[in-house]
């Protein structure tokens, strides 16, 4: 693939980050993730974090600004490797355009993992996260053994803010609004590839890669 960027697009919840994860595991690339960085900064309650944790819990998108910046100054940091993951950006046709400026040359790669909105639903308004050891349930389709505790520590489990059925629902408009354009924006470039995400997270791995090593050819 020489110099290359995959961007892994969908909606929230599509699962591009667990995917992108296993790319990298599969074939030793680098793994960019805006969300990633974007918890790290809140965590850190960094000037960035406390700028942009009210927007996140409300579901609402990272302005343009910061979220670039942070992309930038993150590829710059990986320059000199041959092929990145990249989830997460661009979520608007403005950071499209960004991204082209600052690629380093690098041939953009774009799979959307494509998946219906009422699935997403509950996939994340399900997912319960806990505080003690991490583990992630979803009272849809990997419940814990007692209802609202950890099967593993024992901690009770909560719902993150930015899964609350409300706020899914209001993500959900964002993406259609301002990150479902960029379909048509790589498609009429080519390099542009669409794998199921209603599928299982083994047989969404399987299209994506596919698609990568149709893309080596």
């Amino acid at each position: 693939m020489g110099r290359s960027l995959i961007i892994i697009l969908g909606p929230p919840g599509a699962g591009k980050g667990t995917q992108a994860a296993r790319l990298v595991e599969h074939y030793g690339m680098i793994h960019l993730s805006t969300g990633e960085m974007l918890r790290q900064e809140v965590a850190s309650k960094t000037e960035i974090g406390s700028r942009v944790s009210e927007i996140m819990d409300a579901g609402e998108l990272v302005p343009d600004e910061l979220i670039s910046q942070m992309v930038q100054d993150n590829l710059g940091c990986v320059n000199g490797t041959p092929n990145l993951i990249l989830d997460g950006f661009p979520r608007t046709l403005e950071q499209a355009r960004y991204l082209d400026s600052v690629a380093g040359g690098r041939t953009q790669m774009v799979i959307a993992i494509e998946t219906d909105e009422a699935e997403i639903l509950k996939r994340l308004s399900g997912r319960r996260f806990c505080p003690g050891c991490g583990t992630i349930f979803n009272v849809h389709f990997s419940p814990p053994r007692e209802a609202g505790v950890c099967d593993i520590c024992g901690t009770d489990l909560v719902q993150r803010s930015d899964d609350a059925e409300e706020v899914v629902v209001e993500r959900l408009k964002v993406y259609r609004e301002q990150t479902r354009p960029l379909a048509d924006f790589y498609a009429v470039r080519g390099n542009y590839y669409v794998v199921d995400g209603n599928n299982s997270a083994d047989e969404v791995f399987d299209g994506l890669t596919r698609v990568v090593e149709s893309i080596e050819q």
